[in-house]
């Protein structure tokens, strides 16, 4: 039996790419065309570290940009943007070279500090997927301590709200064993992306969505583990708390080029489909894109252009097939069950990659401007009189409720009020506790340190959901 919970989640963050300035025509995105409502959090990828491990523009057209990204915040004030630094393509030597002595983490500490505050940055992002060895592994634990201890005395001699410290993480297995003392990064870290995409492509030869929710029956050896479910699931079981993490998704889709007339989940492929028109990657469609400009086949509106669409069933992600063109993708029904699944499990949001592939001007899909983003908006922070259906491998179930049942606690709270208590943390480890003294509120330890924070009024606090709830 699934339990369906409807509320308003924390966290929807976003990812910026700016190299999506550099695209022509209807694909390009600027920092003007982003909806400052949209998201909870704004995160501008990428930065860059320099030889002497200081952190840094990733170019001289950074600048402006950053100015304009942070300008956003006067039209929403409670909207929260980070500066990353990594990605997929970042080259590991620079992150390894910056955490393998404390005076090289104090250079990048320090520089980060000066960067964030002179553009207006609430934090920084650690896009760091690949830590390898041994040394990576515990200079990254080094890193995210270090840094909350550089941040938190910043705030106190400054009188500045606390930066943000996050991280996007691998989802795959293997990765999360090698790189990642989970554990002790959580203890810091005021939440982590699990980038919950990508675990199949064309490199493996045999179509495969690339964002599964759930394991496929197909799937055999470490294949596993290639799926959403068992990835969340991982980071938690070595030690992440639910609250922290949120549940990565993907604005795109990935194509294949099937070989031979099967056109199921494994079927041949010979290599990345084509490419789509405006994003120019092999295998790689947009939301909004299709693979041949002449007759646009879009993600959104498949159903309309004579392409075949396909659930997967155990997996619960669609695909469609259009000629030789194989591509998995996310759509409205798949968004609302992975959010739903999001919400059962009582994560603290959900991460995007990212704006620029959402049919941002709403010139492809026919619907609203950015409609991947604004249904997850939708779905995730508004509560209000929805009907949701959750799908799983073996159960469907319907509820319809007209008020959220409970609001999910946030890793970085805001609570109407937070006192600092000595006494109960000492014998417990880092998360969140009921109050014993006090019904309507919660209690967080970290490092030892015992803080009080107060549920919205109305809500008292319950421990099965970690949550302040209505009832």
């Amino acid at each position: 039996v699934v339990k369906l919970l409807i509320s308003s989640s924390s966290r929807l963050v976003c990812y910026y790419n700016s190299l999506a300035e550099e695209r022509a025509a209807d694909g390009k995105f600027t920092v003007s065309d982003i909806d400052p409502y949209k998201c909870t959090h704004l995160i501008y990828a990428f930065s860059d570290i320099n030889t002497d491990n200081e952190l840094v523009p990733t170019s001289a057209a950074d600048i402006p940009r950053y100015h304009s990204f942070n300008e956003l915040k006067t039209s929403n004030q409670e909207l929260k943007t980070l500066l990353s630094v990594g990605g997929i393509t970042f080259n590991k030597q620079k992150f390894s070279g910056m955490v393998g002595s404390v005076q090289q983490r104090q250079a990048f500490i320090q520089s980060a500090i000066e960067l964030l505050r002179q553009y207006g940055f609430d934090g920084l992002n650690i896009d760091w997927r690949f830590p390898e060895s041994v040394l990576d592994k515990q200079g990254f634990t080094s890193l995210c301590q270090d840094l909350k201890d550089g941040f938190q005395s910043e705030a106190i001699s400054t009188g500045n709200d606390r930066l943000l410290i996050t991280a996007s993480v691998s989802p795959e297995k293997d990765a999360i064993d090698a790189g990642y003392e989970v554990a002790e990064i959580s203890a810091s870290l005021d939440f982590i992306n699990v980038l919950t995409f990508d675990f199949h492509g064309p490199w493996e030869g045999v179509t495969g969505h690339h964002s599964p929710l759930y394991r496929g029956s197909q799937d055999t050896g470490d294949q596993i583990y290639s799926n959403t479910d068992s990835a969340m699931q991982y980071w938690m079981d070595q030690g992440a708390p639910a609250p922290l993490l949120n549940l990565g998704l993907a604005a795109y889709g990935r194509a294949f080029n099937l070989s031979s007339l099967s056109t199921d989940v494994g079927a041949p492929a010979n290599g990345a489909g084509e490419e789509g028109c405006y994003t120019g990657e092999d295998g790689f469609w947009a939301y909004y894109e299709g693979h041949n400009e002449a007759e646009i086949i879009t993600l959104t509106c498949l159903y309309t252009e004579g392409a075949t669409v396909q659930l997967i069933t155990d997996q619960m992600v669609p695909y469609a097939v259009t000629e030789n063109q194989w591509v998995g993708f996310d759509n409205r029904e798949s968004l609302g069950t992975k959010v739903s699944y999001l919400r059962e499990k009582n994560f603290g949001g959900a991460v995007v990659w990212s704006l620029d592939l959402d049919d941002f001007d709403g010139k492809f899909c026919n619907q609203s401007d950015s409609p991947f983003i604004s249904h997850l908006n939708d779905l995730i922070l508004t509560p209000n009189t929805i009907t949701t259906t959750i799908i799983t491998p073996t159960t469907t179930q319907t509820l319809t409720t007209t008020q959220p049942l409970y609001t999910m606690i946030p890793t970085t709270i805001q609570s109407t009020t937070t006192t600092t208590t000595p006494g109960y943390c000492i014998d417990n480890d880092d998360g969140i506790y009921p109050n014993p003294d006090d019904i309507f509120s919660f209690l967080q330890c970290t490092n030892k340190e015992t803080v009080v924070h107060q549920c919205q009024p109305g809500l008292r606090y319950r421990a099965n959901c970690t949550c302040c709830d209505w009832r």
